[in-house]
This record gives C-alpha cells, sequence and structure tokens, in this order.
C-alpha cells in the first residue's frame, strides 16, 4: 500500500476512534447529569409527599368531623324530619358546616409531570406512583369544584332562605334533606379520593426512602 495511502487510512482510524470517544464521553456525561437530577429531584419529592401526607392525614380528619353532621338528615322517614324543631333545624345549617378540600403542597412533581420530563426518572415503578399520583389530583380538583358549586349555588341560598325568619316549613325541610344527599355524595366521593392520594403518597415515600 503506498505510504500516502496509509497515512490516510491512520488518519481516518484516528478521526473514527475520536469520534467514538467523544460521543461516548457525551453519552456518559449525560446520563451523570439525568443521574444528578433525579437524585435532586428525590430529595425534592420526598420533602413534597411528606408535606401532602401531613396536609391530607388533617383533612381526612377534619372531614371526619364533619361528616356526622353533613349526614343529620340522612335516611330520616317524612315523620321524623317534621317532627324537628326549627331550632334543631337552624342548628344544622348554622355556623356553617366547614370541610376540608384537599390543597397539595406542589412542586416538584407538578413541574415534572407538566414539563413531560416524567422520563427522567429512571424506575418504571416510580414513574406509574408519579402519574398515578397525578391522575388522583386532577380527580380531586374536579371534586372540590362539584363540591363547592352545589354548595354555593343550592345548599347555602336555602339555608339563607330558611333561617332568614328562624322558621322552617315542610318544604323547605325535605328541599334540605334532598340537597345534603346530594352534597354527602361528593363529599364522600372527594374523600375517598382523599384516602386514594394518602395511600399513593405514602407508597411513593416509603419508595423514595428505600431507594435512597
Amino acid at each position: 500500500m503506498p505510504r500516502r495511502s496509509t497515512e490516510l487510512l491512520q488518519e481516518f482510524i484516528i478521526i473514527v476512534i475520536g469520534v467514538f470517544v467523544a460521543l461516548a464521553a457525551q453519552s456518559w456525561w449525560s446520563e451523570r447529569e439525568d443521574r444528578r437530577i433525579e437524585r435532586e429531584i428525590r430529595e425534592d419529592m420526598v420533602a413534597e409527599f411528606e408535606a401532602n401526607i401531613r396536609i391530607l392525614e388533617a383533612d381526612l380528619a377534619a372531614n371526619e368531623v364533619a361528616r356526622p353532621r353533613m349526614a343529620i338528615l340522612e335516611g330520616l322517614s317524612n315523620e321524623a324530619l317534621m317532627a324537628l324543631t326549627d331550632e334543631q333545624m337552624t342548628g344544622i345549617a348554622y355556623p356553617s358546616i366547614d370541610w376540608a378540600g384537599f390543597d397539595p403542597a406542589m412542586g416538584t412533581v407538578q413541574a415534572l409531570v407538566e414539563s413531560g420530563n416524567l422520563a427522567v426518572v429512571s424506575d418504571r415503578e416510580m414513574r406509574l406512583g408519579l402519574a398515578r399520583w397525578t391522575g388522583l389530583l386532577e380527580n380531586n380538583r374536579r371534586f372540590n369544584l362539584q363540591a363547592v358549586q352545589v354548595g354555593q349555588r343550592e345548599v347555602v341560598p336555602s339555608l339563607a332562605r330558611a333561617a332568614a325568619d328562624g322558621r322552617w316549613s315542610a318544604g323547605e325541610r325535605r328541599e334540605l334533606q334532598i340537597q345534603l344527599s346530594q352534597f354527602m355524595g361528593l363529599f364522600d366521593t372527594t374523600v375517598n379520593n382523599q384516602r386514594q392520594l394518602l395511600a399513593t403518597a405514602q407508597d411513593i415515600l416509603v419508595f423514595l426512602q428505600e431507594s435512597e
């Protein structure tokens, strides 16, 4: 082989090797950066899920206290409903019944999902857990909105009309019973969603802590 051809072949081999080395170095660096980002995300998620677990536990405890008062007319016969005094009916309505709609501590997880970068989390089980959490959060927002709308558009105006004079007619009693029953359906759905969120958050937190 002529000397020039040999030199060109050597140069070509050196260039090819250089390209492969550069690509390997770039891949290694990219993988290293992805794992660094994932470690930082996991640290942030631990704090975020710990906060959400505390919020959910407090919300569920508050809703457990609130439910009996909301359900006080549930299942009452017409005779039993009419037998309640006006004072008892007003006592159901006032002071207003407080219930807790979960307002999550937002941050890392939501930003990760909304940015479309969930793939940066290398573990498949972890990605599935985060996807489930995000879906439950979306349901939570929808259930909360529906419950608030029913309360503000139907229950509150009825209470205000009936309690204005402190006297409850038969129609007003039945109306409140029906509306509270409808609200209870949404309330129970919301609370069930909160329980699922809590269980999912606890599972994710355990996974994060065990994989550190």
